[in-house]
């Protein structure tokens, strides 16, 4: 949950200042659809939800490690 709140404190900060890009925030967007097709594929196959969880929290930390080279904003 903490990750979460940090990706949107640094993209919200970005877009703030003014260093958001486009690409970033189609990113923003496309990784919601994705992460949700695969979310209904892990349910689809008969998965755990708690699947679905550790996904999703696996996106959101490879966000965190990717913006927070961002941190300078």
């Amino acid at each position: 949950m903490a990750d979460a709140a940090r990706v949107i404190e640094i993209r919200l900060r970005m877009m703030a200042l003014g260093k958001s890009t486009p690409a970033e925030m189609f990113l923003m967007v496309s990784e919601k659809m994705n992460a949700m097709e695969e979310a209904k594929a892990i349910i689809a196959r008969g998965g755990n939800p708690s699947l679905v969880i550790e996904n999703y929290q696996k996106i959101v930390a490879a966000n965190v490690a990717r913006l927070s080279g961002t941190q300078n904003v």
